[in-house]
């Protein structure tokens, strides 16, 4: 049963002839505002609505899930690149190092050298000492003899 009506019940203001309220009742005996057909698209319209938002919140938690997993990728990543970089570092000064070391070891080699040198200067000066000294005995036991 539809009932019309150009008066508003509560407030008395008058509506249009297309505005009319329409009161229905329900399989159930309910009074309802809208027809059949509106109350049943509103419904489908909620559950709609209802599986949209459940959609949206599935799809948040992805994103969030996905953003935390973007995080945690983020951090490794400059973790490594931290250690990329300790790394490139230390070739670096090894390389330095080695350079610094070579320098030192050529230095001590020329300190070396330059000792052999003094040594076999000093043995030579020494060799010749010994000779004439050998000679001046070999001289003067010829001489007393």
């Amino acid at each position: 049963q539809t009932i019309g009506s150009t008066a508003c019940p509560f407030c008395g203001a008058m509506a249009d002839d297309e505005k009319k309220v329409n009161i229905c009742f329900d399989d159930e005996s309910r009074i309802r505002v809208l027809s059949p057909e509106k109350f049943k698209h509103t419904e489908e319209l909620a559950e709609q609505c209802t599986a949209f938002v459940n959609k949206i919140e599935d799809f948040s938690g992805t994103v969030h899930v996905l953003v935390e997993v973007l995080d945690a990728q983020a951090k490794k990543i400059e973790l490594e690149k931290l250690k990329a970089i300790g790394q490139r570092n230390m070739v670096e000064s090894e390389t330095e190092n080695r350079a610094r070391r070579q320098l030192a070891l050529q230095s001590q080699i020329n300190e070396k050298m330059a000792e052999l040198d003094r040594y076999a200067k000093q043995y030579q000066s020494l060799a010749r000492v010994e000779a004439e000294q050998l000679a001046l005995i070999e001289k003067l036991s010829n001489n007393e003899t």
